[in-house]
């Protein structure tokens, strides 16, 4: 009898979980491990084909942001009302297209599809992610899910995918394409094209775009920079001073961590009248593949990946839109600029200086967006290794924290002789406060404190 009844009771409690979930999921997922891995993928994919199309460090981070939000809501609805939709959350963002009534999906293959349709829009070079997106596929397919619950959710993703391509194109980014070129301002005080390239001002109106998540590019604007001097003993000839001589005694710890930290998506080389380029993941990028290390760490499923590159690529995107705003805005020269012309005409930086103005460090405010996000989703004291640059020549580096890692690639924009700890500092502080917004408006997961 007490067998029995507990049958009984085993049974009525799988009729009770059966009943919940037709009640709050529409549509069934079939999921497994593999799923968390193909969000992993793309997102590591994306990062190497926006490289390999050398797109800019700004531009970047929009290449990433929209494929994940666009998995993100394709993904979701297989888990009935867990996952809240990003619609009304992120500006502009309208309600996305749902199932075909009695449809069964597959969550892995509605976000494959998501990821494969608006990185198709965004990318030049989007073919060199068909052999993954088809690989993908045939596993599913060889899992044992159905063809038409396959052919279901292929066309649910495509539709999540076709809405925010729809949406992306008036976040300002065509506008800008076709500007007339940007004319800086000129004065001994600004900043201007710097050596050896003397390149063009790079995104000058990348600080204009349609923000996602803050409301505006100067709902945390930046604190302005140190009022230019050439006056020595002046706080800003200090700060000149200050890089000046840090490069002139950089420790091989220092001189690694300026390098390891570069990411300029296109680096170029002088050897007497010969040039050429190399190309590098950019700054988001290596952030991209730090939330690829520390989830994979975690073992953290499919819907918990792309949540966490949702929030960590929307606060990145968010952060580039704030900086550059203030960046165009203030105009500040840049080190090799000044210490050139008042302190020592053959002085170098470490590398090339990238092209636009120094206040505030890009570096500085993604990396902390990127750093405190992740701290939010993960925990301080994550301690992890970072291999991003190992293919570039670079060894492993270890960090205690993601702010630590934050707080080093803030750092090797002093040691690299591109940036004054005014710019670095506050970019650091914009960063984190960015990206503590961000958190606390955007509820993905339900319940969640």
């Amino acid at each position: 009898m007490k067998t029995s009844g507990i049958l009984i009771a085993i049974v009525m409690l799988c009729a009770s979980m059966t009943a919940r979930a037709e009640k709050d999921m529409p549509t069934v997922g079939f999921m497994d491990s593999t799923g968390a891995r193909y969000a992993h993928d793309w997102n590591l994919m994306i990062a190497d084909i926006t490289m390999i199309d050398g797109f800019s460090p700004a531009v970047s981070k929009r290449n990433c942001t929209y494929p994940n939000i666009a998995a993100y809501e394709a993904a979701r609805v297989s888990f009935g009302s867990m996952y809240r939709s990003l619609a009304g959350q992120i500006k502009d963002l309208k309600e996305f297209p749902t199932p075909k009534t009695g449809a069964i999906l597959d969550a892995r293959v509605c976000a494959v599809q998501a990821y494969r349709t608006v990185v198709n829009k965004l990318l030049y070079r989007s073919n060199l992610a068909d052999s993954m997106y088809k690989a993908q596929l045939h596993e599913v397919e060889m899992s044992g899910t159905p063809k038409d619950v396959i052919k279901h959710s292929i066309e649910f993703g495509e539709a999540c995918g076709k809405h925010v391509i729809a949406w992306m194109k008036d976040d300002g980014h065509i506008k800008n394409q076709g500007r007339s070129r940007y004319n800086f301002v000129k004065g001994e005080e600004f900043w201007e094209p710097t050596p050896p390239d003397f390149p063009d001002p790079l995104d000058p109106y990348f600080g204009t775009m349609r923000t996602l998540a803050v409301d505006s590019a100067n709902q945390f604007k930046p604190r302005a920079p140190l009022p230019f001097s050439k006056e020595k003993g002046s706080p800003f000839y200090d700060q000149n001073m200050q890089v000046y001589v840090i490069s002139k005694s950089l420790t091989k710890e220092q001189e690694l961590i300026g390098r390891y930290w570069d990411d300029s998506p296109i680096k170029s080389f002088h050897q007497g009248h010969f040039m050429f380029n190399t190309k590098q993941i950019s700054p988001g990028g290596h952030w991209i593949n730090i939330t690829s290390i520390a989830l994979k760490m975690k073992n953290k499923a499919m819907m918990e990946s792309i949540s966490a590159y949702v929030l960590v690529s929307v606060s990145m995107f968010d952060g580039f839109i704030t900086c550059w705003n203030e960046k165009y805005r203030s105009n500040t020269i840049r080190p090799i600029t000044y210490i050139n012309r008042y302190i020592d005409s053959t002085w170098k930086p470490l590398f090339a200086t990238p092209p636009f103005p120094e206040h505030t460090s890009g570096h500085s405010t993604i990396s902390a967006c990127a750093g405190q996000m992740l701290t939010f989703l993960l925990g301080d004291d994550f301690a992890f290794t970072d291999d991003t640059e190992v293919r570039f020549g670079f060894p492993k580096r270890t960090f205690p924290s993601f702010l630590a890692a934050a707080m080093e690639s803030s750092n090797s924009r002093i040691y690299a002789g591109i940036h004054y700890f005014t710019g670095c500092n506050e970019g650091n502080r914009n960063g984190r406060e960015i990206s503590t917004h961000i958190y606390e408006k955007l509820v993905l997961k339900e319940g969640r404190k």
